[in-house]
């Protein structure tokens, strides 16, 4: 029997997939895995589909050979190297259906590898209304997914796909990171250009000029990437007098994860050019 809800993974060889899926016997949400490496021997999640550039174009492959009619309500986009602690995907929906989100994603733990403050985890909050949903691990409804799967294929790269989410949801729908639900990013990276960026490269595709082309698309500015002043939903037992007050404060205490990423990029770069020269 389908579940209500659907987890794609965009796979490699140490994909976290195996271990959600191993972790999670009672979860209310199939598996679709598509690999970006050759597909070993394994027969753990409910669907694989093969093609794809990137983790889109892997979806809009499965997209294009969907079943009729389509059986989930939600789905997340997740990569490979995100992790969910033992039922937090199953919450995600849960929680995602219970407040008829559009478009949302997990919080990030506040150190794990994070690029964007505003997606942080907020312990105030259930769930937070922002302008900017990013690519890791998006969850999309049903309507968000029929509304925004053309854009899947704006950018090899991806740089950009998820910032014209925002612009086509900006004043039509809302956009929530779901603080109750947080995760790991696993893979920091060790300064050296991945096999994406290699390959692009060699295509002549550059990720910047591929953002650009997708702002190009909207005259309109959406400016930084932010909390909005209204829209939240605060956890229970904080008194709802205090509860704004302390949510902007612990924004202001993400200060420390800026630095701590600060820190541990330039102690990456330099171990990468230690690297460099002992190997020359």
């Amino acid at each position: 029997m389908t579940r209500p809800y659907l987890v794609f993974v965009r796979a490699g060889n140490k994909s976290t997939h195996q271990r959600l899926l191993a972790e999670n016997p009672d979860r209310n949400w199939d598996c679709c895995v598509s690999w970006y490496v050759p597909p070993p021997a394994e027969d753990l999640a409910e669907h694989y589909c093969d093609g794809g550039f990137n983790k889109f174009g892997g979806f809009l492959e499965f997209w294009k050979r969907r079943p009729n009619p389509w059986p989930w309500r939600y789905v997340a986009l997740v990569d490979d190297d995100v992790y969910l602690r033992p039922g937090d995907l199953s919450r995600l929906f849960e929680i995602s259906e219970r407040n008829g989100t559009y478009l949302s994603q997990p919080a990030l733990n506040w150190f794990t590898y994070t690029t964007i403050n505003v997606l942080v985890r907020n312990p105030v909050c259930l769930m937070r209304r922002v302008n900017f949903i990013e690519s890791m691990a998006p969850c999309f409804s049903i309507a968000a997914l029929e509304q925004l799967v053309h854009t899947f294929d704006w950018s090899r790269s991806t740089w950009g796909i998820d910032v014209s989410w925002a612009y086509l949801s900006r004043d039509k729908q809302p956009l929530y990171v779901l603080d109750a639900v947080s995760m790991d990013h696993t893979r920091m990276g060790d300064g050296r250009s991945t096999a994406l960026y290699r390959e692009l490269a060699a295509m002549g595709v550059s990720p910047a000029q591929e953002l650009q082309s997708v702002l190009d698309r909207f005259p309109k500015k959406l400016g930084r990437y932010r909390m909005l002043k209204s829209g939240h939903v605060y956890r229970p037992g904080i008194p709802p007098l205090l509860a704004p007050a302390l949510m902007r404060l612990f924004e202001k205490l993400k200060i420390v994860v800026r630095v701590r990423k600060q820190v541990l990029r330039s102690v990456r770069n330099w171990r990468y050019r230690l690297a460099t020269r002992s190997a020359q």
